[in-house]
């Protein structure tokens, strides 16, 4: 069946990022819509705004005066994966170059 999809949404921190919980919370959603293995990844650690991948069935509808909050969501998370077989990096040169 495979895994859920998600879609990225944004959340702030204070002082560092939140926790799945607190960002769960955040969103209105409870941490098992969130996906734990995403985990909470930084996004602009300097204005403490921090990403979490949330399950696409349960992404929350825009709250009203939520227009002009910064980066909320969702935004598209598509699967990333090579374009043909892997290859065997090439052996490092010595010399450095």
């Amino acid at each position: 069946m495979g895994e859920p999809k998600t879609a990225l949404m944004t959340v702030t921190g204070r002082g560092g990022p939140p926790t799945l919980a607190e960002a769960a919370t955040q969103l209105g959603l409870g941490p098992a819509d969130l996906d734990a293995g995403f985990g909470v990844v930084p996004v602009d650690p300097e204005r403490n705004l921090f990403a979490v991948g949330v399950r696409a069935d349960r992404v929350p509808p825009a709250a009203p005066g939520q227009a002009g909050e910064v980066y909320r969501g969702p935004f598209s998370n598509p699967e990333i994966a090579p374009f043909g077989p892997v290859q065997p990096a090439e052996p490092a040169k010595k010399g450095g170059r």
